[in-house]
């Protein structure tokens, strides 16, 4: 059953996709001129797909979200799920992605316009890129990234790798930490599988240019890091033995 609903999940994006994004996201941006928004109709869509599916999105922290659209989120990745959420749960977002996603013209158009970003394993390839960061964010596109550079197995938080923390020293944006509870849970990095189920979405404080001016990128991605692993069960649960052990103690 869990296999059947996870091949039900990918066929209706794909078919949402094709049926009804695409032609929303040409007219958002082509007639409207609001490529920003053209992604909107992901909203509506998911919300619809996750009754359908079981999953049930629980938010903590909605008051962190900045009423301007003008900010990163650093996120973890343990599933597909993790680009879903964001849309109902915090804002329309594009992403910063792998550039083999631009190996298909008309495909590659659609992520440009929609405020994409290619990121190539060449990191001579990547330069310049906090400006169109930069440049993103100030047309109104918020703008989403998961530093971890791909999807852990287990639900641990991998390290973080560097560039969206330097990139915001030197382009001086804020970004939004945020941590995924349990979508590894509900769609599997390793199997086809779909579990109904909660996810949790932790949203943190924002964390502007101005709070993290005297720190250096690495400072600025260690503590972001500690704070998204924070509100992961695995490291509640150490904290919670640790304060248990302390009590003990003493």
């Amino acid at each position: 059953m869990a296999f059947l609903r996870a091949i039900f999940y990918y066929l209706s994006v794909v078919a949402a996709m094709c049926i009804a994004g695409i032609p929303f996201m040409f007219f958002k941006g082509l007639v409207c001129k609001r490529w920003h928004e053209s992604t909107q109709i992901c909203i509506p869509f998911f919300k619809i797909l996750f009754k359908i599916t079981g999953i049930k999105l629980i938010v903590e922290g909605k008051e962190n979200i900045p009423d301007h659209k003008q900010f990163v989120i650093v996120a973890n990745h343990q599933s597909f799920l993790d680009i879903n959420v964001l849309w109902p749960s915090i804002a329309v977002t594009a992403f910063i992605a792998k550039a083999d996603l631009w190996k298909f013209p008309v495909f590659s158009w659609i992520l440009n316009r929609i405020g994409c970003i290619p990121v190539h394993k060449n990191p001579r390839n990547n330069m310049g890129m906090g400006k169109l960061v930069k440049d993103r964010i100030s047309h109104d596109y918020t703008i989403s990234v998961f530093p971890e550079g791909h999807r852990s197995n287990d639900g641990h938080l991998l390290p973080f790798q560097n560039g969206i923390f330097r990139m915001a020293k030197e382009n001086s944006f804020p970004l939004l930490p945020v941590t995924l509870v349990d979508t590894g849970k509900r769609l599997s990095k390793v199997k086809w599988a779909l579990t109904p189920g909660v996810i949790k979405i932790v949203i943190h404080p924002l964390q502007t240019p101005e709070s993290f001016a005297d720190k250096s990128a690495m400072q600025l991605r260690d503590e972001i890091h500690d704070m998204i692993e924070s509100a992961l069960p695995y490291k509640q649960q150490e904290i919670a033995s640790a304060a248990d052990n302390g009590t003990k103690e003493a």
